[in-house]
């Protein structure tokens, strides 16, 4: 029966939520300890005078039936379905996104450029072997695609050229063409629908942080508190508070790479293995705007000049994220954890970018500054990730301690993704001590 067992989750994420309503199902009430002030991880909402701004871009697709039969469950009347308007700003122009397959308003030059590569390519008989990141897109999209968006977009956001990655960065996430594609979105401005996210769901009131007020409802969390230690001989963890709490299992959401040092008695080589493991952190700028800033929802940011790699207008999704007549926008700026980055340079830079694109005329439009730094952000595929990520959970999950989530799975998961990563999670636990 696993109805008797003490399981502790570590974090109150989608990730650790998710993993709660399992146990929950199966009749165990787990206990979570959440290390910050209150739940939800990076599924928060922050506050500056009357305008809300998410932690970063946070959307719902609705993929796993499981997850959209829960949060409709709880907020389905709260919800708005929108078409997405995703932008590209590159060569001083906006285009539609995704580049693949929308180069209508580009210089004619980078135009006739991306076609006769991508039909150089599509035509080609001889095929390169695969083996990194810049090989998987100059086998999908040719040369110039390649030079003109997504080589500098992708450095750009991890810090590293895809030559230093490995092809399963890719996922689910990059939209595919073909030359019909390419070619019908080069002579007309076609809204197109291509890619996972070409509607989102968003809720109509209090930002994304309403999602996780009800997935919390009824749930064991102990907030402002993290468990420090974890003793897995006589299963017991240790929290910032002084408790020393039993346990079958543990399911964890905290970035995998503190999990295993925090485990006592740990294998000598799991340090080893830790260290390989490299992501990338984010500063989350927030502006509160007088004035309409337009329609778009997001708009993404290739070229260098540019400090930030995404620019998003949540006032789109929700017309309660800004006062009427103001736009509440978010920034993304992609940094290197070991070199760190300088937030009042960051935002000074952000302003003045803005102006450059057009869209602020004045400093004076500027009615409020929230930055968000978030250190674990973007995890970074390259060859030696795979290997110390099943070294590190092969030896975790041999201890009971599950590791779930985008940093506790080390993976590109969206929201979804991520509940559902922490159900599965408990369903590995339950299946394994049934």
């Amino acid at each position: 029966m696993v109805s008797g067992k003490k399981v502790i989750i570590i974090g109150s994420g989608l990730a650790g939520l998710g993993a709660a309503w399992r146990l929950e199902k199966a009749g165990i009430r787990p206990q979570i300890f959440e290390m910050e002030s209150r739940p939800g991880g990076l599924c928060r909402t922050e506050k500056a005078g009357e305008f809300l701004f998410d932690y970063t871009g946070h959307l719902l697709h609705f993929r796993n039936d499981v997850f959209r039969e829960i949060v409709f469950s709880l907020i389905g009347d709260r919800l708005k379905e929108r078409n997405r308007s995703a932008w590209i700003y590159s060569k001083n122009v906006y285009t539609r996104y995704p580049f693949q397959a929308n180069l209508f308003g580009l210089p004619l030059d980078v135009t006739v450029d991306c076609i006769y590569e991508y039909s150089r390519q599509f035509f080609s008989p001889q095929k390169n072997e695969i083996s990194s990141y810049e090989d998987w897109i100059y086998h999908h999209f040719g040369k110039g695609i390649a030079e003109h968006f997504m080589l500098p977009y992708n450095s750009k956001l991890y810090k590293k050229h895809p030559r230093e990655m490995t092809p399963e960065c890719t996922g689910r996430f990059v939209p595919q063409s073909d030359l019909k594609l390419l070619l019908k979105g080069a002579l007309s401005d076609n809204s197109g629908d291509l890619g996972y996210n070409s509607t989102f769901f968003y809720p109509d009131k209090g930002g994304i942080e309403s999602l996780v007020t009800a997935l919390c409802r009824g749930k064991e969390i102990s907030l402002g508190e993290k468990v420090t230690r974890i003793d897995v001989q006589s299963k017991k963890a240790y929290t910032s508070l002084g408790q020393e709490v039993s346990f079958d299992g543990i399911i964890s959401t905290q970035p995998v790479t503190e999990l295993a040092l925090s485990v006592e008695g740990q294998e000598s080589s799991l340090g080893a293995n830790v260290s390989e493991l490299k992501h990338v952190s984010v500063l989350n700028v927030n502006i509160g705007i007088k004035g309409n800033l337009g329609v778009r929802h997001w708009v993404y940011v290739p070229e260098e000049e540019y400090s930030f790699h995404r620019i998003g207008f949540t006032h789109n999704f929700s017309d309660y994220m800004a006062p009427q007549g103001c736009s509440s926008v978010y920034l993304e700026i992609s940094y290197d954890p070991c070199k760190g980055i300088d937030r009042e340079e960051a935002v000074r830079k952000c302003i003045a970018e803005m102006m450059f694109m057009g869209l602020i005329k004045d400093k004076k439009q500027i009615e409020a500054v929230n930055v968000i730094d978030i250190p674990f952000a973007y995890v970074i595929f390259d060859n030696r990730r795979e290997a110390a990520l099943k070294n590190i959970r092969q030896y975790l999950e041999g201890k009971e301690i599950y590791s779930a989530g985008r940093f506790g799975s080390w993976e590109y998961l969206s929201m979804e993704d991520a509940f559902m990563d922490g159900w599965n999670a408990a369903e590995r636990f339950i299946k394994k001590t049934d």
